[in-house]
This record gives C-alpha cells, structure tokens and sequence, in this order.
C-alpha cells in the first residue's frame, strides 16, 4: 500500500523510518505547510512534497493518509482523508470533543468503510510487549493496580522551521502535558491491565516558569473496570528524564525503569535489560511493528472496533481529567455507561 504523511515534523520522520522497515507499506509524498519542511522532505529524504491536501490527492494514487499534524488540525485532516476514500493513521490525541462531543469524528469513522488507526505507539515499544506478554501469562495473577510515571526536563520541541514550542500553546496543542503526554498512560494501562477507566480524578498545574496558559504537571488517579486501580505521574519541570511503569497483581509485581525490567513472580525475581529507547521522542524503532498491526487490521475488518474503542475512552479520561482538575482532584465519572461497548454501539460506531 502506498501513503502520504500530512505534517513532516519531528514525528512524521519516526513514522517514516518506520514505514521503510515495513515491505508491504511505502511513502513516497508529504503535505506541509511549510517551504522549509517541504524542501527537507524533497532534499534529504527523497519524497514529493505539497502545499495542501487539495493538490496531494489530485496528484497521488493512494490508499492510506497518515496525520502527523499538531492536534488543532487531526479532526480536519481526518476528516478529508476519510471522505477522500483512504485509510487513515492519526497521532495522538486522535479524538477531541468539538459541539457534538465526539459524535461527529465517531459518524464519519462509521461511514466510512476505511480503516481509521489510532497511533498508540508505545505498546509497541520492546519492554512494554515484553510487559503484555508477561501479564497474558498470568506471570503477576490479576492486576490490581498500575503505576506510571514520566518525567521529561521539558516539552518535546518541535522543528525551528515551524514553531517549537507549539505544545505549550493551547489554541494549537489542545492542553498542556495531560493531553499531550496522558494519551500514552491511559492506552498503556488499558493495554498492560485489561481493564477500562471509570472515573478519574486529577490535579493538574505549572511548577515551570513561563508558559502560563499549559499546565506542564499533572497526578492522575482513575478507577477502572475488573476492580484495577490506576495512577500516574507526568511533568515537563523534572529534574532528571526518566520513563518507569508498575504493575501489581495477585502473585506478583513488576518495574519498569526507562530500559530496566524487574520482576516477581510467585516468589522467583527475574532481571533482564531491553533495549526499548525511550529517550528518543522520534521512537522510530517502534513505529514497525504499529504499522504491520495497521496492514493486518486493514486486511481484517472485523478486528478494527477494539482500538477505536481504546482510542475514545483514551480521550474521554483525559477529558475527564481535565474537568476533575478544573474542580480541584474531584472524582469524575466518565460520559460513558459503565459498559463502554454499549456506548460504543449506542454512538453508531460498528
């Protein structure tokens, strides 16, 4: 299959090593708004370049549209690439609640009969499947609790041709870290526990200086199905750069520190190192097996629903969050029936 990249970032450069590793996936064209990145695409990594949407798809034969763009414009180049008759790929946040809430994004997915693929990359980073593989053993028993924590020494920047501190920016990153960075948490925690959010609650505000409109520390908790607890830590103003989750289950426990994993299981302890880079925001060397998973989903379309489900009650936690922080830490329940696949199919989506 052959694709396009809309928005040649920092980001769009992971996805496309990724899309070279993968036989059956190849990019050859981006779109961007800007020359400069128009001219990096074309001089240094071969591809063809556009202005706009519009002139892409007048003058490549595609099948799939991935959405590399900040968050102001996901819902929009989305759209388009669905209506346009392609597949589509977005980054994270994949869903915003515009006046409909997400009822307009969720009926244009359903009337559509492309796939449309969330970007949920970390999974795919080596030591979480090692983690997932670890707990479908049943190496921990039953999850009872998961614990994360991410600290960075500040936000991802983005290129210096366009505007690097875009993330800080409300009108174009939609929040500060929690909807930058929560998106990654809250999928990983449903992925690692089998579980689904609740309810949620957070306190959210700046330790940093500048940046005032963005909140760059967030403390998360949520309750989730299957009686699993949920927290997780995010900052921009930490004093060091470290990536560590927890699992806790019924007969054993599990560390992840950034490529350092350690755990107990029935009272036997296992150490082992992988190499999973998580120091390198591009994570290019995740990006393969997610866009092999996005070739067989594309081939399967019965297998699709499970991932848009993850994706909205992605958003609908972290959009919980921020409500919950508005009210100082209060507990609030998400806008779904406690039975997420009925609100699901009350929504329309298939």
């Amino acid at each position: 299959m052959k694709g396009a990249i809309i928005g040649f970032g920092k980001i769009a450069i992971g996805h496309l090593e990724g899309y070279r590793r993968c036989d059956g996936l190849s990019v050859t064209s981006i779109v961007d708004v800007s020359p400069e990145r128009r001219s990096i695409a074309e001089e240094c990594f071969g591809l063809t370049a556009y202005s706009t949407f519009e002139q892409l798809v007048q003058s490549q034969d595609l099948d799939f549209i991935d959405v590399c763009t900040p968050p102001d414009t996901h819902a929009i180049y989305s759209a388009q690439a669905l209506d346009g008759g392609f597949h589509t790929l977005c980054e994270k946040p994949v869903f915003l609640p515009d006046r409909s809430g997400y009822q307009d994004q969720i009926s244009k997915i359903n009337s559509s009969n492309k796939l449309f693929y969330p970007c949920h990359v970390y999974k795919y980073s080596p030591i979480l499947t090692e983690v997932r593989k670890l707990v479908q053993d049943g190496k921990l028993g039953r999850i009872l609790r998961a614990d994360f924590k991410t600290f960075r020494l500040g936000h991802a920047l983005g290129v210096e041709d366009w505007d690097p501190d875009w993330r800080r920016k409300p009108s174009i990153s939609k929040g500060g870290i929690l909807r930058d960075h929560g998106p990654h948490s809250i999928y990983a925690a449903m992925h690692l526990t089998n579980s689904i959010p609740l309810s949620v609650s957070c306190i959210a505000g700046r330790f940093g200086e500048g940046f005032p409109e963005t909140e760059d520390t967030a403390f998360v908790h949520m309750r989730c199905t299957n009686d699993v607890e949920v927290s997780f830590t995010l900052s921009w103003s930490a004093s060091h750069r470290s990536t560590c989750y927890s699992l806790s289950g019924t007969h054993g426990t599990l560390i992840v520190d950034d490529d350092k994993l350690a755990y107990a299981s029935y009272g036997r302890i296992t150490k082992k190192e992988i190499n999973s880079e998580f120091n390198d925001p591009s994570h290019k060397s995740w990006f393969r097996d997610m866009f092999l998973d996005f070739e067989d989903l594309v081939r399967n379309p019965a297998r699709r629903a499970p991932i848009i489900i993850e994706s909205l009650m992605t958003s609908a936690a972290i959009d919980a969050a921020y409500n919950s922080s508005y009210q100082f830490g209060e507990w609030v329940d998400l806008d779904t029936p406690k039975y997420p696949a009925a609100w699901i199919l009350d929504s329309g989506l298939k």
